[in-house]
């Protein structure tokens, strides 16, 4: 950032942002990089993502709603019953959404020949995320995709007969798709849960 590549700065946060999502630092300073790039809605969802985490009096938190508020994108909300305020993030105002599209993948499980049904949710995993909930029936070994999603951080969760397969935080850009692969290799359950059937044996010919 400090020598102005502000794409490699981006690269660099958001792998930083993979190993710390919470970090108020991390966030505003990746917000800062899309600024410099003039990617606004990138910019929004970061620096509006600060502002539902960060303390009123930080440095992080004023320069962010100084920036949302100069671009227009500054959103304020009624906040608690004690009658103070509080910016929550709003994807209104033309920030364009993004897609996860992937592949539910498991040793020897193919759809056609043996078929293990369950369900798939996206579930919001931060602030600007946290009214979102979508929940579909999935196939093991099968396509899966939702649309029209709020920029920011989720949880992708697959159930299969009472049994959580995945629990994975997947990222969605503004704007972008995101191709999220679910694989055994990521999953804490045993391939042999739903490995298929055993192959019945030739009948032996007749003497």
């Amino acid at each position: 950032m400090v020598n102005g590549d502000y794409t490699g700065a981006v690269g660099k946060y958001r792998q930083a942002i993979d190993l710390e999502p919470g970090s108020v630092p991390l966030r505003f300073a990746l917000g800062a990089a899309y600024s410099f790039l003039d990617k606004r809605p990138e910019a929004i969802a970061q620096f509006r993502w600060v502002l539902g985490q960060a303390s009123s009096t930080s440095r992080e938190y004023r320069e962010a709603r100084a920036w949302l508020a100069r671009v227009g994108a500054l959103v304020e909300l009624a906040g608690p019953d004690d009658g103070s305020q509080a910016e929550t993030a709003s994807f209104d105002n033309g920030i364009p959404k993004g897609r996860i599209f992937g592949k539910t993948e498991w040793p020897g499980v193919e759809p056609r020949s043996h078929f293990i049904s369950g369900n798939l949710s996206l579930i919001g995993d931060e602030p600007v995320t946290h009214d979102e909930k979508r929940t579909r029936p999935f196939r093991l070994g099968d396509l899966y995709e939702f649309r029209d999603l709020p920029p920011g951080r989720y949880r992708l969760v697959a159930v299969v007969d009472e049994t959580t397969l995945w629990d994975e935080k997947v990222t969605v850009e503004p704007g972008k798709q995101t191709d999220f692969v679910l694989s055994h290799a990521s999953s804490p359950v045993p391939v042999e849960k739903f490995a298929p059937p055993p192959a019945k044996p030739e009948p032996e010919p007749q003497q």
